[in-house]
């Protein structure tokens, strides 16, 4: 479907933003243990993913409306969750070293969620992040509320090891590509395993993202990763649709 751009950027004026939810699901109990929050821009005639609008977010300026859309509606649904599910929402590692953001989701975390601890910070890279110790000073007040921290696409990026050895992460998810090819590729797998004890070594966890069949799951499962995400339990859905999917009430 051809969708003008006249139509896209009417959207985004209005901030007619969606928030989707894929699950994460637990490696040993093989239940939902939390979501991703994934950005959606719902037009006149269609819903969009992010590959198609933004470009246009940034061209009109908006990135930090539609970034303050996704930590409030992720908060919100935090709080009618109760506490028995995480959300992970994404930040670009640029909004990481902005005091002026960070001090502001600091201060929304602090006065509107009830359940900090069930909040996940996720850097996405689109920028190497070169104050790092800005990142760190931002990153661990924050997390002084419980919110957690991880680090989307690992071994991908411009800097993982320097920022798993600089940032509080508490968990690393891996870059969908190394799931591609787990089951023909050896090479792949000792990566994908060495990322694993490299992790744990450190006290943290790994979400292994791009799941799409039972032998990727079993493979992963005998490598002790700790969180699955993909197609193979769940594409991104509307919260009312994921309730009803896993008899959330």
């Amino acid at each position: 479907m051809d969708i003008s751009s006249t139509e896209i950027w009417d959207a985004i004026r209005r901030n007619s933003y969606l928030l989707y939810y894929q699950p994460k699901v637990d490696a040993k109990t093989n239940k939902v243990i939390g979501f991703e929050g994934l950005i959606r821009l719902k037009t006149a005639t269609a819903v969009l993913a992010p590959m198609d609008f933004f470009e246009d977010v940034a061209l009109l300026n908006a990135t930090r409306e539609m970034q303050d859309f996704v930590a409030e509606t992720a908060i919100e649904q935090l709080n009618q969750l109760g506490g028995r599910f995480s959300i992970s929402i994404n930040i670009p590692a640029h909004y990481v070293v902005s005091s002026n953001y960070m001090a502001s989701l600091y201060d929304y975390v602090k006065e509107n969620l009830k359940y900090p601890e069930c909040l996940e910070i996720e850097i996405i890279e689109r920028g190497e992040i070169t104050e790092l110790a800005v990142a760190d000073k931002n990153l661990r007040k924050i997390k002084n509320l419980g919110v957690k921290v991880s680090m989307d696409d690992f071994g991908k990026g411009y800097s993982s090891l320097a920022y798993l050895r600089s940032l509080p992460i508490d968990i690393v998810k891996t870059d969908m590509s190394f799931i591609a090819l787990l089951k023909t590729d050896r090479r792949q797998q000792i990566i994908i395993q060495a990322i694993v004890n490299l992790c744990h070594d450190l006290g943290g966890k790994v979400v292994t993202e791009g799941v799409e069949d039972i032998e990727q799951v079993k493979k992963l499962r005998e490598m002790k990763v700790d969180y699955f995400q993909g197609f193979y339990f769940s594409r991104p859905l509307p919260m009312e649709e994921i309730k009803q999917k896993y008899s959330i009430v």
